[in-house]
């Protein structure tokens, strides 16, 4: 014998609206009768939440808080003497009926679907809990506020105690209210982390074969967008090295899922591919910390390079991902066409290679056009760095200056060190690129990529998505000797 899940539904959607009601159409809430009528509308809210079946420990935690915080009899203070509210009455006793229905019929969910729709019932508990538990308080907290009703030819500042519910004191009322927002807000919590939990549930691990060459291709245009900028910002520089470096992850982790698969060979991975996609992710990473954002240009950072690389990191994570860790390789593999991919980051390294020879010509070209300034310190920092006397250093910072802080233009001989830097990065780009060339299929048969699966043709039919994290850079600032 099956609930019937549209009765059930229909309780529930009753019980949502009477304890909504509570706050529709009042100019003040009634206290005394929320707080008579709460014990039972909490037990029979417990209730209701422990019989649907499978709770989880959150689940079964806020429906012990439901009985109170005080050991019995009055497990909410004492009683209080007023007429119950009928809304509550009412929503208690829908609650109640779904308690009844729940427990006679309902049973382990033995599908997806009825899963989904036990976390749903929960869900709609909770959610008249919350209320309740919020209306319910706020009258108590505005009934203890107001003072005793006015007399005819009397003050109304009484003197003696005064009563915020019948039969309990000032205190007593307030301690109840409180109790009650923690409740509220341990059912708000609840519903918080459901609404994380539930869309994973039933989350597909399949992704859209369209948008990484979208993506990939969009990211090539910005990235030529900001490097050929006069000048580009200093965080846009850091931005797209940080990206790139980003991009030589996934990619390792891509092609690693794909050596598993035997989709390309996994000793040319292991013995040439991977080496020197490490070897360029370190690389990228120092190129990053040479454009510290104490420097600065004329230019702000470009939002549309912020966008693009957020949504690079989005598609790319959308592959590699899952929770807080990497997914296996058998996920990733089913999640795209490994060839496929395997093809479109060959390529977007190969765009990567000539972001790294444009980072060559960008510290000199910058600082001789006189638009890269950066703070007196930090440069006399970087030129004491280089263990040479401060007399052999031309055009170096002054003592006043490091001394006041001030902002300088940097010279050209100051960004030897990230010149430097740049060209360790064009020579592991140019070696990775070139091992990418030889891979082949794990059969040797034919290569990785065709022709036409490169991301610039793709991207006139496609479309992605991907947000960053850093990867982990060296500390060191290297603009300078």
């Amino acid at each position: 014998m099956f609930v019937n899940a549209p009765t059930v539904a229909e309780l529930l959607h009753d019980c949502s609206r009477e304890v909504r009601s509570i706050m529709w159409d009042i100019t003040t809430l009634n206290g005394p009768e929320l707080a008579a009528a709460w014990p039972a509308f909490a037990a029979a809210a417990g209730a209701a939440l422990s019989a649907v079946p499978c709770p989880d420990p959150a689940a079964r935690l806020l429906a012990s808080r439901m009985a109170g915080p005080r050991p019995r009899p009055n497990r909410w203070g004492p009683p209080v003497d007023a007429d119950p509210d009928p809304h509550l009455v009412a929503a208690s006793t829908g609650l109640a009926a779904v308690a009844g229905l729940l427990a006679r019929h309902a049973a382990p969910p033995t599908s997806a679907v009825a899963a989904r729709d036990g976390d749903l019932a929960r869900r709609h508990i909770v959610e008249a809990l919350v209320i309740g538990a919020h209306a319910t308080s706020l009258g108590l907290f505005e009934h203890a506020s107001r003072l005793s009703p006015a007399r005819t030819g009397t003050t109304s500042q009484q003197p003696g105690p005064r009563l915020a519910v019948a039969g309990a004191t000032l205190a007593q009322s307030r301690r109840l209210a409180s109790e009650l927002d923690t409740l509220q807000a341990h059912g708000a919590h609840y519903l918080a982390e459901a609404g994380v939990r539930e869309p994973r549930r039933g989350a597909q691990s399949l992704v859209d074969p369209d948008r990484l060459p979208h993506v990939l291709a969009a990211w090539e245009v910005t990235t030529m967008r900001v490097l050929h900028a006069s000048p580009p910002s200093v965080r846009d520089l850091a931005g797209v090295a940080h990206a790139e470096q980003a991009l030589l992850m996934h990619t390792m982790v891509i092609l690693n899922a794909a050596a598993q698969a035997a989709v390309i060979d996994i000793d040319g991975f292991a013995g040439q591919i991977g080496p020197r996609l490490a070897d360029a992710h370190l690389a990228w990473g120092d190129v990053a910390a040479s454009w510290p954002v104490q420097m600065t240009t004329a230019s702000p950072p470009a939002l549309v390079a912020v966008e693009a690389s957020a949504e690079l990191h989005q598609a790319l994570g959308e592959i590699t991902r899952e929770g807080n860790g990497w997914a296996a390789a058998t996920l990733i593999a089913e999640r795209v066409h490994l060839r496929e991919v395997s093809g479109q980051l060959r390529d977007a390294l190969g765009a990567g290679s000539v972001c790294a020879a444009r980072f060559v010509e960008l510290p000199d070209e910058l600082a001789r056009a006189g638009q890269l300034r950066a703070p007196a310190r930090l440069l006399g920092a970087m030129d004491a760095s280089a263990d040479r006397p401060t007399s052999e250093l031309e055009g170096g910072p002054r003592t006043t200056d490091v001394a006041n802080r001030r902002i300088v233009t940097v010279l050209p001989e100051q960004t030897a060190g990230a010149t430097k830097t740049a060209r360790r990065l064009q020579q592991a780009m140019t070696a990775l690129t070139q091992a990418l060339e030889t891979l082949r299929l794990a059969d040797g048969s034919r290569s990785v990529t065709d022709p036409a699966s490169s991301p610039q043709a793709a991207a006139r039919q496609v479309r992605l998505d991907h947000r960053p994290q850093p990867a982990p850079l060296k500390g060191h600032l290297s603009v300078g000797r």
